[in-house]
């Protein structure tokens, strides 16, 4: 088991105040067999210094393509048999490397095995574990919701990333798209023991609701013209209603705080995502503008 190689790709773009402890993650690992590639995409803050300060680190340097295309990169410059992707600004629990690679070795035939997290709520300082039991029918799964949350759960089979890459056209939802991919054509495995931590924090990606929502759509309607059969499409359709439900609510929480705020501007584009993907909230909060002399979202006055 110790002779297969683990490659872990950061992809870093001017997030080097939180690269280290991603790297002490990697460093801190009981499985001792990996290699660490750090992509710069671009960064013009620290990243550089921090990520040489290792020597087991393996730096490489493009100008600002985006993550997906950081990734491609560190997976060209990666030799590892297996390959997982965490983020800069997220890090591996100890056991990580090893309780993914059991599994793998247990279930040879699948494209990636996946587990499960904590969510690390850095405004507040609160954590909490995610779990969700998935044993099959894991493109169904899938298409009603990304069961994994973030990239750092999932390692991957050098052979099904020589198939498979990042569509570096996406530029949110990037890894929900290829594990869509590969799971509507090989199996894979999820379990639910903890081996990543997704870091929230006001800078985070997903903090960006409506670019979440817009693509988070846009990936699942590729999938329109790859669903078989009548559950499938079902499950389909559940996603996209699950993705709007689930984002319109965050939505509409952050367009009220902005109107009750005198130093906020109301987001025109949360309104107009919201009035595209969910009337109700839209129309509630229209009717919440009404009593508010914060701003005329309508007339702009």
């Amino acid at each position: 088991m110790q002779k297969q190689l683990v490659s872990v790709i950061i992809p870093c773009y001017n997030q080097g105040i939180y690269l280290e402890k991603a790297i002490e993650s990697i460093l801190s690992q009981s499985y001792r067999n990996f290699e660490i590639i750090v992509v710069d995409d671009g960064s013009t803050d620290q990243t550089k210094e921090v990520a040489q300060k290792y020597p087991l680190v393996k730096y490489v340097y493009q100008s600002n393509q985006g993550v997906s295309a950081a990734r491609n990169i560190g997976i060209k410059n990666s030799t590892g048999e297996l390959v997982v992707f965490l983020d800069a600004d997220d890090w591996l629990l100890p056991d990580a490397l090893f309780i993914n690679i059991n599994y793998l070795i247990q279930n040879p035939e699948a494209a990636f095995v996946s587990g499960a997290h904590e969510l690390f709520y850095q405004p507040e300082n609160k954590s909490w574990l995610i779990q969700k039991e998935v044993t099959e029918n894991h493109y169904c799964n899938l298409l009603q919701g990304n069961y994994m949350g973030l990239p750092a759960v999932g390692m991957y089979q050098r052979w099904v990333l020589n198939e498979f890459q990042f569509d570096t056209n996406l530029h949110y939802c990037e890894d929900y798209d290829l594990c869509l991919q590969i799971v509507r054509k090989y199996p894979v495995v999820h379990h639910t023991a903890p081996v990543a931590v997704y870091n929230f924090h006001e800078d985070s990606v997903s903090s960006n609701h409506v670019e979440m929502l817009k693509y988070a759509l846009l990936v699942l309607n590729k999938q329109k013209s790859i669903v078989l059969n009548e559950p499938e499409e079902a499950c389909l359709q559940k996603g996209l209603n699950n993705w709007k439900v689930y984002y319109s609510e965050k939505i509409y929480n952050k367009l009220l705080y902005q109107l009750y705020d005198l130093n906020l501007q109301v987001d025109k584009e949360g309104l107009e995502a919201l009035k595209e993907n969910d009337q109700e909230l839209y129309f509630k909060f229209i009717a919440e503008n009404k009593f508010n002399d914060n701003v005329d979202i309508i007339t702009g006055a």
